[in-house]
């Protein structure tokens, strides 16, 4: 009760007088779908759940593969790895982690009963056998270059005795997990309530660090003003549109950091007008990125040649982006057979609709149409059952930090979307899985990525260069991922608020 009370005056309370301890997020429009981590996959849910719960493994701000619940790993053999796991770790229940949560954790991903929806990035995984209390090897069920990506990108311990006692559905409303934040309160529509985990193997009392954290949901025509109201502490995303406000305030400031996040396609590939690699070039010669960058995000972002980002191993750097060229898009299509242009059935994301819309336009000009239908993220899987679509035009971050995620997304036979049937990329995608070598790997990950440009596998678009809205006092780094964790953020101490060398860290 005393803590609901509390909960209750923090969130009417001015921002400024709970500074010292409550960081307030916006990330997202609406409440995610779940707080199981096992049955979400999207970069917005994921964020929140990510903070509550742990892997054994995690990327830092900058993609690197840091431990968390394992302290160190040994490849035993091409389908063996061993992992030594930390010690005296709780669950936020007061439940003991150890190798059987492992177990339970990898064994409940892979059980198709759980509903996990991106089954197919860990169906590598085999199983996992328990040494001792804190020592598992996990087995795949064939050699895999990208496990510790897997791992680091989708793989959250759950407590097995708590879902034993709760149910299967305990974690969807109520979640347990062992990360530095554990669950308060959710008001749907509105926020989700977290606070500091003084249990967590990392815990500081250092005084700045946070203790509540505050997840809000707002529509995005009313983000800026909360935040220059105070109301709101981080926007994760900024519009390009809405910079010059933040610039101009002097309580906010703007940080930039380009992330692993792009537009992209997939297209079908088994049928109509996209099956020709002439309809598919032509896409991407009608596409101007210069106006879309300048249009769509003010100039944060980077053009792109494929679907993989400079910061990524095995990214191919003599790729140049399709110049923008309508004249010869038009020639494509007329020898394909379109003279007179063609229609593309297309679902279009909710988080992509501003893009998604400018996209349209361009392409209209050399006489490709998008018949556009709109889906919210909630919504994703039930329309992809509903028509035969010819493009599917969405948003996605970059989860396992390798080129590997985002190409198959959207142009592997077996994704979750996939629309396109290649079998040469199904067979290289597949070889560079089971490729233990680095060099080895990167080579070949070049070699996919020259092949999806010049197939022209995807509509190639920008990388985003995120534009984060912060108030001044705060210390946050970004991560490449786009999905950051809190638990290093901080705020200056009052006394440091005033000291101009202080302030200008955060100019």
């Amino acid at each position: 009760m005393r803590k609901l009370i509390f909960l209750a005056v923090l969130l009417w309370v001015p921002a400024d007088v709970v500074a010292r301890e409550t960081l307030v997020v916006c990330d997202d429009v609406r409440d995610p779908l779940t707080l199981d981590p096992q049955k979400e996959f999207t970069e917005k849910n994921h964020t929140i759940v990510q903070q509550i719960y742990e892997g054994l493994v995690r990327f830092d701000p900058n993609g690197k593969i840091e431990p968390v619940l394992a302290l160190s790993w040994q490849r035993k053999d091409p389908l063996r790895m061993r992992f030594n796991l930390r010690r005296d770790v709780l669950f936020h229940d007061g439940e003991p982690f150890d190798a059987e949560s492992v177990k339970f954790s990898i064994e409940r991903y892979l059980n198709p009963e759980t509903g996990f929806p991106a089954l197919g990035f860990i169906n590598s995984l085999d199983k996992v056998e328990v040494l001792d209390p804190y020592t598992v090897d996990i087995l795949t069920k064939l050699p895999d270059g990208l496990l510790l990506n897997r791992l680091a990108g989708f793989i959250l311990m759950v407590p097995p005795g708590y879902i034993g006692r709760q149910g299967a559905a305990a974690l969807n409303n109520h979640p347990v997990g062992t990360g530095a934040f554990r669950f308060d309160r959710w008001e749907s529509g509105k926020f989700i309530s977290l606070s500091a985990n003084e249990a967590h193997w990392n815990f500081s009392k250092s005084t700045g660090k946070i203790k509540n954290l505050i997840f809000k949901f707002i529509p995005e025509d009313k983000q800026i003003s909360s935040l220059l109201k105070g109301e709101v502490d981080l926007l994760t995303s900024v519009p390009g549109t809405k910079t010059v406000f933040l610039r101009k305030n002097p309580s906010t400031r703007l940080l930039k950091k380009p992330a692993l996040y792009t537009i992209g396609a997939c297209l079908r590939t088994t049928g109509g007008p996209l099956a020709d690699r002439r309809v598919r070039k032509a896409l991407n010669y009608a596409l101007n990125k210069a106006d879309l960058i300048r249009y769509d995000v003010l100039g944060n972002g980077i053009p792109l040649a494929s679907l993989t980002f400079p910061q990524e191993e095995g990214h191919n750097p003599n790729l140049k982006p399709y110049a923008y060229d309508p004249k010869y898009a038009r020639q494509l299509l007329a020898e394909a057979g379109y003279r007179d242009g063609l229609t593309l059935k297309t679902f279009l994301k909710v988080n992509a609709e501003r893009t998604g819309n400018i996209i349209a336009a361009q392409l209209k000009r050399v006489g490709i149409l998008l018949d556009i239908t709109l889906v919210p993220d909630a919504l994703l899987m039930e329309y992809l059952k509903k028509e035969k679509w010819d493009m599917i035009i969405g948003d996605v971050p970059n989860p396992m930090m390798h080129p590997f995620f985002i190409q198959a997304i959207f142009i592997y036979s077996k994704s979750p979307f996939a629309l396109a049937q290649d079998a040469e990329y199904d067979r290289m995608l597949e070889t560079l899985v089971q490729t233990m070598d680095p060099a080895k790997q990167k080579s070949l990950s070049r070699k996919i990525d020259r092949y999806v440009h010049e197939e022209a596998l995807s509509l190639f678009t920008y990388q985003r260069i995120r534009t984060y809205g912060i108030r001044r006092g705060i210390h946050f780094e970004p991560y490449l991922s786009g999905m950051p964790y809190f638990l290093n953020v901080y705020w200056d101490k009052e006394e440091d608020r005033d000291n101009p060398k202080s302030q200008a860290l955060h100019r």
